[in-house]
């Protein structure tokens, strides 16, 4: 499966390179020669050592010492709250009396009630809106650290002045979707030319990825997290006012879950460092910028299609595809480069994961990364519904039994 991932982002990097009729048609020639001659060159054959360490270290461990539940949120949390200075300790997964504590030191100083016991939800994802933000450049920003570093985030959000930590990640992509070279000569004479050439070049980058035209999409979660926090807590069916509001929070709660599972999947990954996943995951939705324009066009049906040929055409297996796209749409929300993430969303629904096709109706209906059309979004979130309620496998929150319920009902509503 490692092999298989790697091999299918270096095909993705690839083929951003070319146009997309000719990459579709070398694909099998790329996997044969560019990606085994470069990007597989990384060493990566310690996985099944790394896997049988793992079945030894368990079976030992088990011999003599009652385990507390390793999970990937724990780890998260612990992480996170080392980050911000709440001495969580060693970051193993466990959730024990010493990150319990830190849970309380963090609570007390956001003015959330204290309980180690009781970490709600949106304090939880409140907390890593917080050191996604700042990991991703709102520290060498702000040039805090620590918790003065949380309370300057928490400000920012409170004002809608969060600054978005995004475009130094983004920046290498214009290089390959807009190669001329008057954007990157403003010594020229010719102003009004460069500065009309800019605005063209740059219109797409900035439409598919977040730009500064409205607020990222990072942003807009954490403003909700912080009004969820005043709130006292998420909404649920009982006391659902604004269905508007509780789709938004639903949203960033995907969002904050694939972000969760594909960090889990990178665990996964020998030889390529998170920068080198992220670089390929940019130009993984290159690839997929086409598809992503076609949702604000087409029915569902018609994008769905589209993308299933797209995926036929690469020669690559729907296994290969859909892990490839589970670690990119997490680094495409991390990031906020929108094409990565809605591209990486559909495809994975082409390979038979409707659930996901909720977060293209998020999409479609708040406008992030596409244009927003709320006609359309409906028959995402229908036919994500739909799926669930055919026994297909949730993959958001899926220990929430009413949440299909919750967002019916608010999709309904807020028609």
């Amino acid at each position: 499966m490692i092999i298989r991932f790697i091999a299918t982002l270096g095909i993705a990097f690839s083929l951003s390179a070319t146009a997309p009729q000719t990459a579709r048609a070398d694909a099998g020639e790329i996997l044969g020669g560019a990606v085994v001659g470069g990007v597989i060159g990384y060493a990566i054959g310690k996985d099944q050592q790394r896997k049988q360490q793992a079945r030894t270290t368990t079976r030992t461990t088990r011999t003599y010492r009652p385990g507390i539940p390793s999970t990937s949120q724990g780890a998260q949390t612990q992480t996170a709250l080392n980050y911000f200075g709440y001495n969580a300790g060693r970051v193993d997964g466990q959730v024990g009396r010493g990150t319990r504590t830190a849970i309380e030191r963090y609570q007390a100083s956001m003015g959330y009630p204290v309980n180690g016991y009781d970490f709600q939800p949106y304090q939880y994802d409140f907390l890593n809106q917080a050191y996604y933000w700042a990991t991703s450049g709102g520290q060498a920003a702000t040039q805090l650290s620590g918790q003065p570093l949380l309370m300057a985030y928490r400000r920012q959000i409170q004002t809608g002045t969060t600054l978005a930590a995004t475009p130094q990640v983004a920046a290498p992509a214009t290089p390959v979707v807009t190669p001329q070279q008057p954007v990157v000569a403003p010594q020229s004479e010719a102003a009004p030319a460069t500065s009309t050439t800019e605005t063209a070049s740059n219109s797409l980058p900035t439409l598919f990825s977040g730009g500064t035209a409205r607020p990222s999409l990072a942003n807009r979660c954490s403003a909700v997290m912080l009004q969820t926090s005043t709130n006292g807590g998420y909404t649920t069916l009982a006391n659902m006012s604004d269905p508007d509001f509780a789709l938004s929070e639903q949203f960033c709660l995907a969002r904050s879950y694939a972000m969760a599972r594909g960090e889990d999947l990178m665990q996964n990954i020998q030889g390529l460092t998170p920068d080198q996943v992220s670089a390929q995951c940019n130009s993984y939705g290159e690839t997929l910028a086409p598809q992503v324009i076609a949702l604000s066009l087409s029915s569902k049906a018609d994008a769905e299609t589209q993308m299933r040929k797209y995926a036929l055409d690469t020669g690559l297996s729907p296994e290969d595809l859909a892990a490839t796209s589970k670690v990119c749409l997490a680094f495409g929300y991390r990031q906020d480069n929108m094409n990565t993430a809605v591209g990486s969303a559909l495809m994975l629904v082409a390979m038979g994961e409707p659930a996901y096709g909720e977060l293209i109706g998020h999409h479609l209906r708040e406008g992030f990364g596409v244009q927003e059309r709320r006609d359309l979004s409906m028959q995402w979130y229908d036919a994500s519904l739909s799926a669930l309620d055919a026994g297909s496998q949730a993959v958001f929150l899926p220990s929430q039994s009413d949440r299909p319920q919750l967002l019916r009902a608010a999709m309904i509503q807020a028609q």
